[in-house]
């Protein structure tokens, strides 16, 4: 055992020269305190000494203890960490796991056996389960995007601690009755099954229910820490809330401004009304970043700060200076392709170069640049890439397989009902009763009864069929989106399905990207195989020198010597559903929008390069309005005041023709003037009206 002045001297006799705010949070040892620390302020080391403070100073028994992280390699992380200073076994958990634990306990004393979902193979699958639910409610097959948003809805109704009834205009057809037959299934399974947010919400429940479980917990643990506390839920705030009391006991740490999974029901108010909740907390900071340069520190800092919902903080580093953050404008995308294979051919070490963008399909060209450079690149969600597998990519691919063998039934079972050809089911059966040894569109041709007109319709296909199979690839897609008329099908199947058209239309954009690289129809379908495999593969260069690809939202918590974020435009981040929220007064999603852009600011540590475009998937695009925030703090301005300064105040100014910048909707020209209205035709080639006397009042537009 140590005394204090002896235990500060032994951590650092091991390296750790902790600052006099990592101290003051080391040795806070009774009551609640929120720790806020800034990105590479050093948090999990404060934690694994404070953990070694309690015990070797405080003699707190190490079973007494109960540390909680957002996720398990966080944990793990803490683990090692730990036992670097001090042996004692102390818990690492997830609070999944812990949640878990109580379920087991309850489970084996009603003599319930049960299995979690999530590991379930085949049809019973969870995906398998809730694929049958959603096809039995609404007669349609649900594709893989639907289904990522059903289990994402799923989890933030258990999540927020809302009834399932309030989200029945949720995006999801018919979500309470699919909810309600999907939780009934769980229920009524031998053995029980459960998910990961049942594990929490059985947990709660049964703690909240019964007191004498509730005090084995209390009794067990008397000091309790939380790591990542931005990222956790409604529910899970909950759940250790309610074990705390009455010692309240308490010390969490997180980061309000990095709190940037709203869509998994991550609940940043809590910490920010933390005080309403443990009225005798104390609140201290840790802002002193020793991750970046001062240069990317202060205008992460000050980008920030443009946000209004969240607590103050003056982020600061002793860092060495280094040089200022770059911002890359390009024409289109091929060309922010071509200046990162620039950057990174002759570099030796790969590994510190970190490439994050906001969607995975952001990958996908960037993997084929990078694959025909030489450059090894590990992909760190390479298995949640939905891309080779999405409809519309294989029905292009079966449109090109079609054209090789028009006498290929099975194919054309796949695309004949984005045909516009008067192809029905009759047809079908009728070509199934037929032998094809020709053209199909000949074996139709010579059905009885057809007519001349629809004759002609079948055997001009024939010839269009026959033509794409001549085309280079990237001209034979265009050939199938437009003389083919598989856009307009598109269009019809989103609007009938609820797909984003948009996404679709992208997925093709990308196709056509990497169809100019390949000569024939062949290289290309082998090539978008063989590039698949290497995403797939990827993860065995996570070790070797290579560039990780990741989202910013995997990327939190990671660091590397060079950032570079690429796609920021408009809609992209922040993303059209925070740009329409914004403009309806709800700024939430836009000030989430905000930190995600700062959290990937802040992965670098001595460079830091924001490329935008003016054309992305082939339509003109705004700037990122972050970018445009990034630049105005970089030259010693505030955003919000010069918004204000160049907002244009007199109604009289407001005349067609005159260039305008929009607070929420970006660049665009005045189109038309009439009395109090105007008409502002924008980049992005959208048209909205305007009241004069409210852009005015509200300062939502100024001069370009």
């Amino acid at each position: 055992m140590y005394n204090e002045n002896e235990f500060f001297a032994e951590i650092k006799s091991r390296g750790l020269n902790l600052t006099s705010q990592q101290k003051r949070a080391v040795i806070h040892d009774q009551g609640p305190l929120l720790l806020l620390a800034v990105p590479g302020a050093g948090k999990t080391t404060v934690l694994t000494v404070r953990l070694a403070y309690l015990i070797l100073v405080k003699k707190v028994d190490p079973r007494t203890i109960l540390c909680l992280t957002f996720g398990r390699a966080a944990a793990k992380e803490m683990r090692e960490r730990y036992r670097k200073l001090h042996e004692d076994e102390i818990q690492f958990s997830t609070i999944h796991s812990f949640a878990y634990e109580v379920v087991r306990s309850v489970f084996r004393e009603k003599g319930i056996r049960c299995e979690i979902m999530e590991e379930q193979k085949g049809p019973q699958s969870k995906t398998g389960v809730l694929r049958r639910i959603y096809e039995k409610h609404n007669a349609l097959a649900i594709t893989d995007e639907q289904l990522e948003g059903l289990q994402n809805t799923i989890c933030y109704v258990k999540n927020t601690l809302k009834p399932a009834e309030e989200f029945e205009q949720a995006d999801i057809k018919n979500f309470p009755v699919i909810y309600e037959d999907y939780e009934g299934y769980k229920k009524n399974s031998q053995p029980r099954l459960i998910d990961y947010d049942d594990m929490l919400s059985i947990a709660f429940r049964e703690l909240s229910e019964n007191p004498q479980r509730l005090e084995v917990y209390r009794k067990r643990f008397n000091y309790i820490l939380t790591d990542e506390s931005q990222d956790t839920s409604l529910l899970q705030h909950k759940i250790i809330e309610i074990l705390v009391k009455p010692k309240e006991n308490i010390f969490v740490v997180g980061d309000d401004d990095q709190s940037i999974f709203g869509f998994r029901a991550a609940e940043p108010d809590y910490l920010l009304n933390f005080k309403n909740t443990y009225s005798s907390a104390k609140i201290l900071r840790m802002e002193q970043n020793f991750r970046s340069t001062p240069q990317i520190v202060d205008v992460a800092c000050r980008f920030i700060r443009t946000n209004k919902l969240r607590f103050d903080k003056q982020m600061f580093t002793r860092n060495p200076k280094g040089g200022i953050p770059q911002i890359r404008h390009f024409k289109g995308m091929r060309e922010q392709y071509h200046f990162l294979i620039q950057k990174f051919r002759n570099q030796k070490d790969l590994s510190q170069i970190g490439v994050l963008y906001r969607n995975n399909l952001s990958a996908i060209c960037l993997a084929e640049e990078l694959s025909r450079a030489a450059i090894s690149f590990y992909m760190r969600e390479a298995g949640k890439q939905k891309f080779f597998s999405h409809w519309a990519v294989n029905d292009v691919l079966n449109y090109l397989r079609f054209s090789f063998s028009d006498k290929s039934l099975l194919i054309l079972e796949r695309i004949w009902s984005k045909l516009n050809c008067y192809i029905r089911k009759e047809q079908l059966d009728y070509l199934r009763r037929k032998p094809i040894d020709r053209s199909i569109f000949d074996v139709l041709a010579e059905q009885p009864e057809v007519t001349s007109k629809r004759k002609i319709e079948y055997l001009e296909l024939k010839k269009q069929f026959k033509v794409l199979n001549t085309l280079p690839p990237d001209k034979a897609i265009h050939f199938i989106r437009n003389e083919l008329g598989y856009d307009k099908a598109i269009e019809q199947v989103c609007d009938s399905l609820g797909f984003s058209e948009e996404y679709v239309k992208g997925l093709l954009d990308i196709l056509i990207l990497i169809a100019q690289n390949e000569p024939t129809i062949v290289s290309f379908a082998n090539r978008l195989t063989y590039l698949e495999e290497q995403m797939k593969s990827s993860y065995k260069n996570k070790y070797n020198n290579a560039v990780t690809l990741s989202t910013i939202h995997s990327a939190k918590g990671l660091e590397w010597e060079q950032v570079y974020l690429l796609d920021l435009v408009e809609g992209v981040i922040p993303e059209r559903e925070a740009i329409k929220a914004a403009q309806n007064g709800k700024v939430n999603l836009l000030e989430e929008e905000r930190r995600l852009f700062y959290v990937g600011m802040t992965r670098a540590k001595q460079h830091l390069t924001l490329c935008s475009m003016d054309y992305f998937n082939n339509k003109r695009v705004n700037a990122s309005r972050f970018v445009r925030e990034v630049s105005l703090v970089m030259k010693g301005k505030d955003p919000e005041e010069v918004s204000r300064k160049e907002a244009l105040n007199l109604q009289s100014d407001l005349v067609a023709g005159l260039v305008i910048r929009h607070k929420i909707f970006g660049e665009g020209v005045i189109a038309k003037e009439d009395g109090n209205m105007i008409l502002v035709r924008f980049n992005d080639g959208s048209q909205r009206s305007f009241m004069k006397d409210i852009c005015e009042k509200q300062k939502l537009i100024w001069a370009v």
